[in-house]
C-alpha cells in the first residue's frame, strides 16, 4: 500500500537552467580524458571530474515550500529540508549586482541566500507559509538568548 505523497504549497526553480560551472567542468573533464589516453597524465581529468562533483552537490536545482518545511534540491542524492521553526523571517533582497535574492534567516542568525526564477512569488508564498506555521508573531525574532543579554545590560 502507497503512502500519499505530501504535494508541495508551492516550488520554483534556480534561475540558471543548467548549472554553467557543472557543463565546463564535465567538458574539462571529456579533455581530461583524451589527454590521459594520449599522455598518461590523467590531472586534467581529474580537476574535471572534482570541480562537477563539486558544481553538482552544491547548485541547487528546486527549492518546495510545505506546510512546515522548506525543502531545497540539489544534485541527486542531495537535499537540504529546513523545518519552519527553524527559520525567522525571509527577506526580499534587490542587489545591483547580482539581482533579487531571497535571504532565509535562520533563528540561529545564520542566513540562506536563494536564487529562484520568480524571487518575489517565492518571497511572498514563503512568508505566507511561515505566517500560516508560526501564526501571529513578533517582528523577526532572532536568537533569544542575544535579546535576554540586552535587557540584563
Amino acid at each position: 500500500m502507497e503512502t500519499p505523497r505530501e504535494e508541495p504549497l508551492y516550488w520554483d526553480s534556480n534561475r540558471r537552467p543548467t548549472a554553467v560551472l557543472f557543463i565546463i567542468a564535465s567538458v574539462t573533464a571529456v579533455l581530461g580524458l583524451f589527454q590521459w589516453q594520449s599522455s598518461g597524465d590523467p590531472t586534467l581529468l581529474i580537476l574535471g571530474m572534482g570541480v562537477s562533483a563539486y558544481s553538482w552537490l552544491t547548485n541547487a536545482k528546486s527549492y518546495l515550500i510545505f506546510r512546515e518545511r522548506m525543502v531545497i534540491i540539489f544534485g541527486a542524492p542531495r537535499k537540504r529540508i529546513i523545518p519552519f521553526d527553524q527559520i525567522s523571517h525571509v527577506e526580499f533582497l534587490s542587489l545591483p549586482t547580482m539581482g533579487d535574492r531571497v535571504r532565509v534567516r535562520m533563528i540561529s542568525g545564520r542566513a540562506i541566500m536563494l536564487q529562484t526564477k520568480d524571487t518575489e512569488a517565492f518571497h511572498d508564498r514563503l512568508d505566507d507559509a511561515l505566517n500560516d506555521f508560526h501564526g501571529p508573531r513578533q517582528e523577526y525574532p532572532l536568537d533569544r538568548s542575544d535579546s535576554e543579554d540586552e535587557e540584563q545590560a
